[in-house]
C-alpha cells in the first residue's frame, strides 16, 4: 500500500517537474523572439512623394506620417501624411533643448524649484529633487539622452521664470522656422490635445538644431555620467534612447543620433540623423505602432534616400531654364550662370527622368534660382548679383518695354483701301469733355444775365433823368 502511494506521488511528482520545464521552455522561447507587431491600416495609406512624376517609388512603412529630408538642401525626398498633426511625444524635447542650448551658458548652475514634481506619475525622469543644482550641460545631456521631463520643465522655468512663457518661445521659433501646423503646450512632451506637430514641421525643427554643434554632439554620445550633487550623493548614469546610433541590433551605419518619443495616446515617435558619401538626411516617424517598426520604418526610409538620390553635379547633368524664363535663357547665353549653378546644393533621382531646370529671377540685386524636377519644385538658392548680370538684366527690361511700346509708338502706313479708324475716346474723356462744355454753357448764361441786368440798369438811369 505504501509502494502503491509512494509511486502515485512519484508518479505526480514527474508530471509536474515535466509541466514545470515543458512551462519554462515555453517562456524562454517567448523572451528569445521579439514581438511582430499587427501590420496596421496606415500601412497602406497613401504616399505622396510617389506622385511626383519620375521619382523613386518610396517604400511602404507602418507610421502614419513619416518624411526624410535632406539636412543640407532642405528637399524632401519622401513624404507620407506629413502635413498631418500629430502628438510628437518626447521629440518634443528637441525645440526645448536647442533653445536652451542657444540661450544658457554650460557652466550655468540651474537650481530646480517644485515645478519637477509637475509631471505625470511613471514618465521618465532622473529624480531629480526640489532645491537640486545641475549645470546646464548636465540638464542637456539629460534632455536629449534620457529624455528627462522634470529637468525638461526645470529648465525652461529657469529660462523664461514660468514654463508657459517658455512655450511661448517654442511657438515663436517654430513659425520663425516657417512651422504652420505646430502647437507646444509644455516643454516635454507629454500629451495633450492641443500639442502637436507635423512630419514636415518636425523635420524642419530637427533641422534647425542639427546647424547647432553642440546638440549634435549631445545627440551622438553614447551615454553621460551626472556628477554628484548638493542633494544626491551617488552619480546619474544617462544612456542614449535612441538604439540606432549605439551597437546592438538596431545600430545603422552613419547615424548621427536622434530623440525618441513615445505616450500611450500618441504612439512611437522617433528623429534620426544619418550621414553617407557626404550626404545627411534627416528622418522622422509619427504614430509609429512599437519600438521595433520605429526602428525597421527608419532604416527602410534612410536606405532608400541614400540609395536612391544623388547631389547635382553640374560638369556632368547640367539644369536649363524653362521655356518661359526669359531671364535665364539671356544669362545663360552669356554664360553669367556659372557661378550660380557651382553653388546649387540639389539632390535628384540617381536615374533621371524627368527634365531638371530652373527659373532665374532678380531682386533687389539677389539672383534668385528655382530649380524643378519635372513640375516638382526641388529647392532654391540665391546669389548677390554681379555687375554683368544687372546690365543683362536692364538689358533685357529696355528690350522688353520696346517691344511693348514700338506698336503704340509707330505711325502705320496709310493704305487707300483701308478704312480710317474710328477714335475712340476712354470713357473718362468723355465725362471731363461733358463737364468742359456744361460748364461754358453756364459761364454763357451767367454772362448773358448779366449783360440784360446792365442794360435795365441804364434804361432806368436814363428814364429818371428825363422825368427830372
Amino acid at each position: 500500500m505504501k509502494k502503491r502511494r509512494l509511486s502515485s506521488f512519484c508518479a505526480i511528482l514527474a508530471s509536474t517537474m515535466i509541466a514545470i520545464n515543458c512551462g519554462t521552455t515555453l517562456v524562454m522561447a517567448t523572451e528569445a523572439t521579439p514581438e511582430t507587431p499587427a501590420v496596421p491600416e496606415s500601412y497602406e495609406w497613401e504616399i505622396q512623394s510617389n506622385n511626383i512624376s519620375g521619382w523613386p517609388e518610396g517604400p511602404k512603412i507602418m507610421a502614419e506620417t513619416g518624411i526624410v529630408m535632406d539636412i543640407d538642401t532642405g528637399e524632401i525626398l519622401y513624404a507620407k501624411g506629413i502635413d498631418d498633426k500629430r502628438a510628437p511625444a518626447s521629440t518634443t524635447k528637441i525645440m526645448t533643448a536647442m533653445l536652451a542650448i542657444e540661450k544658457v551658458p554650460f557652466e550655468t548652475q540651474i537650481t530646480f524649484t517644485d515645478e519637477v514634481n509637475n509631471i505625470e506619475a511613471g514618465s521618465t525622469h532622473i529624480g531629480i529633487k526640489p532645491g537640486e543644482t545641475l549645470t546646464m550641460k548636465d540638464c542637456a545631456y539629460a534632455i536629449l539622452l534620457a529624455s528627462a521631463n522634470e529637468v525638461s520643465s526645470g529648465v525652461a522655468e529657469y529660462i523664461s521664470s514660468t514654463v508657459p512663457a517658455f512655450v511661448d518661445l517654442m511657438n515663436q521659433r517654430a513659425l520663425e522656422l516657417g512651422c504652420t501646423n505646430t502647437h507646444f503646450v509644455n516643454a516635454n512632451g507629454l500629451y495633450d490635445e492641443n500639442h502637436y506637430t507635423t512630419a514636415r514641421d518636425l523635420a524642419i525643427i530637427a533641422k534647425a538644431a542639427f546647424q547647432n554643434d553642440t546638440f549634435q554632439e549631445i545627440i551622438k554620445t553614447p551615454y553621460y555620467i551626472v556628477p554628484k550633487t548638493n542633494l544626491t550623493d551617488e552619480e546619474r548614469w544617462l544612456n542614449n534612447h535612441h538604439k540606432m546610433v549605439l551597437q546592438g541590433a538596431e545600430h545603422y551605419e552613419g547615424c548621427l543620433g536622434g530623440k525618441t518619443g513615445y505616450t500611450e495616446k500618441s504612439g512611437n515617435t522617433l528623429v534620426t540623423y544619418a550621414e553617407r558619401n557626404g550626404r545627411r538626411l534627416v528622418c522622422v516617424l509619427l504614430a509609429d505602432v512599437s519600438i521595433p517598426a520605429q526602428y525597421t520604418d527608419t532604416k527602410v526610409l534612410l536606405d532608400y534616400g541614400f540609395d536612391n538620390f544623388q547631389l547635382l553635379n553640374t560638369a556632368t547633368i547640367t539644369p536649363t531654364p524653362s521655356n518661359s524664363n526669359e531671364l535665364g535663357k539671356l544669362l545663360e547665353e552669356k554664360g553669367l550662370l556659372t557661378t550660380a549653378l557651382a553653388n546649387a546644393s540639389l539632390s535628384i533621382p540617381k536615374e533621371v527622368k524627368e527634365s531638371l531646370t530652373y527659373k532665374a529671377t532678380l531682386e533687389n540685386n539677389i539672383l534668385n534660382m528655382d530649380y524643378y524636377y519635372g513640375k516638382q519644385l526641388l529647392g532654391s538658392s540665391s546669389i548677390q548679383a554681379s555687375s554683368e548680370i544687372l546690365e543683362a538684366a536692364q538689358e533685357l527690361s529696355f528690350e522688353e518695354t520696346k517691344t511693348t511700346e514700338s506698336p503704340a509708338l509707330s505711325t502705320p502706313s496709310k493704305d487707300k483701301n483701308t478704312p480710317e479708324k474710328t477714335i475712340i475716346f476712354p470713357t473718362w474723356k468723355y465725362i471731363a469733355l461733358f463737364l468742359l462744355i456744361t460748364g461754358v454753357l453756364f459761364y454763357l448764361v451767367l454772362l448773358i444775365v448779366k449783360i440784360k441786368r446792365s442794360i435795365k440798369r441804364h434804361k432806368r438811369r436814363k428814364a429818371k433823368q428825363i422825368n427830372k
